[in-house]
C-alpha cells in the first residue's frame, strides 16, 4: 500500500509539473515546419523573449487547421499570433477572428511597403513572400523548363519525375489550379482547363503528389523525383544546406507568389502586437529574408548579395487576386477530389 501510495504522489507530482510547464508560455504563435520554422525561431521568437522576458510556444501545422481550432473556442482562443497565406487571413477577418492593426499598436507597421500592407486588408500584414517555382537536380535536369508548358510537356513525355502539390498542401489552389487555368485557356470562373492539364500529368505516371514541405527535398536527394513545384526561399535554403545540385527558376510567364500573412487573433494576448512589430521590425525582416531567401516585406531591408540575386521581385512576380481565389476555393477542391483524387 505505502508503494502505492508512493507511486500515485510521483504521478499527480509528475502531472502538475507538465500542467505547469505547457502554461509556462505567455504567447503562442503558429509556424510553418522545416527550416521555416528554425528561421522564424531566429529572427522574431528569440529577440521578441530577449527584449520582452516573455515565452513563447510555437504550434505547427496548417493554415486551414489553425483557423478550425480559433473558430472553436473564439472566446478563449488556443493560438495568440497567427501565420497563414492570404486566403486563410481572409476567412480570419471575414468571421471577425483577428483584430484590426495600425500603427497604434504596431509602430513598425510604416516601415513595411505599403502595397505589402494592403494584402492584409487592416487585418494583418505579410511576413514576406515568395514564388512557387521549379526546384530541380542540375545532375538529372541538364536543360531544365523555361517556360510552365515546357514543364508540363516535359513530365507528361517522362523527361523527368516530377512532383505536384496535392490537395492538402497551401500552395496547390493558387499556386497549380489558379496558375494552370489562366496558362491553358481558363479562368478564375472556369478552372476545368487547368485541372485537365494536371489530370494529363498524373495519367503519364511521371507525377507524385506531396502534402508537405519537406517531402520533396527526401524525395529529391533520393533520386526518386528529378524536379518539383516547389517554394523559391525553401529550395534555396535547401542548395545553400550542403546540396548545391539543388537549382531552382521561376518558369515563364511567371512563378505565383505567396505573402506569408501574420494575424493578431481576437481575445487572444495583447503581447500579440508586441510580437508583431518585432516581426514588422528592420532587423527582424532583413534576418528572416537572408536566412529564408524571401523577399521581405519591409522597405528598408538589407539583402546579402547572394540573397539579393535570388530573392522574387514585386514587379515580376504573378499575382494572382486572392479574394477571388478564396471564394473559388471549395468548390475547386471538390473538382480536385473527384477528379484526380484524394
Amino acid at each position: 500500500m505505502h508503494v502505492l501510495n508512493c507511486r500515485a504522489l510521483l504521478a499527480a507530482t509528475f502531472l502538475a509539473t507538465a500542467s505547469a510547464g505547457a502554461q509556462a508560455a505567455d504567447l503562442t504563435v503558429t509556424a510553418f515546419g522545416g527550416v521555416w520554422e528554425k528561421v522564424y525561431r531566429q529572427c522574431f521568437i528569440q529577440p521578441f523573449e530577449a527584449k520582452t522576458g516573455k515565452k513563447v510556444d510555437v504550434i505547427l501545422g496548417s493554415p486551414m487547421q489553425w483557423v478550425n481550432q480559433i473558430a472553436a473556442n473564439p472566446a478563449k482562443p488556443p493560438i495568440d499570433v497567427i501565420v497563414g497565406l492570404a486566403d486563410t487571413g481572409l476567412i480570419l477577418s471575414q468571421k471577425g477572428l483577428v483584430e484590426p492593426i495600425s500603427a497604434k499598436e504596431i509602430p513598425n507597421l510604416e516601415r513595411l511597403k505599403p502595397h505589402m500592407v494592403a494584402y492584409g486588408n487592416g487585418y494583418g500584414f505579410p511576413i514576406a513572400y515568395g514564388n512557387f517555382g521549379l526546384m530541380y537536380s542540375k545532375t538529372r535536369v541538364k536543360n531544365p523548363p523555361k517556360t510552365w508548358q515546357e514543364f508540363v510537356d516535359g513530365t507528361n513525355k517522362g523527361e523527368w519525375q516530377a512532383a505536384l502539390p496535392g490537395i492538402a498542401y497551401v500552395g496547390t489552389v493558387q499556386g497549380l489550379i489558379g496558375l494552370f487555368a489562366k496558362l491553358y485557356g481558363g479562368s478564375l470562373d472556369n478552372a476545368q482547363p487547368g485541372l485537365d492539364q494536371i489530370k494529363r500529368m498524373a495519367g503519364s505516371g511521371n507525377v507524385t503528389f506531396y502534402s508537405e514541405p519537406n517531402s520533396p527535398l527526401v524525395a529529391m536527394k533520393a533520386g526518386d523525383i528529378d524536379i518539383a513545384m516547389y517554394f523559391d526561399g525553401r529550395a534555396w535554403a535547401e542548395h545553400d544546406a550542403n546540396n548545391p545540385d539543388i537549382g531552382y527558376l521561376d518558369p515563364k510567364p511567371g512563378a505565383v507568389s505567396f505573402p506569408t500573412m501574420v494575424q493578431k487573433v481576437k481575445n487572444g494576448s495583447p503581447l500579440g502586437f508586441e510580437f508583431m512589430n518585432v516581426i514588422a521590425s528592420d532587423e527582424g525582416q532583413t534576418c528572416f529574408a537572408n536566412k529564408m531567401g524571401y523577399s521581405a516585406s519591409s522597405k528598408n531591408v538589407k539583402y546579402e548579395d547572394k540573397v539579393r540575386a535570388r530573392v522574387a521581385a514585386d514587379e515580376t512576380s504573378m499575382w494572382l487576386p486572392f479574394p477571388e481565389i478564396a471564394r473559388h476555393t471549395p468548390a475547386w477542391v471538390e473538382l480536385w477530389n473527384k477528379q484526380i483524387g484524394r
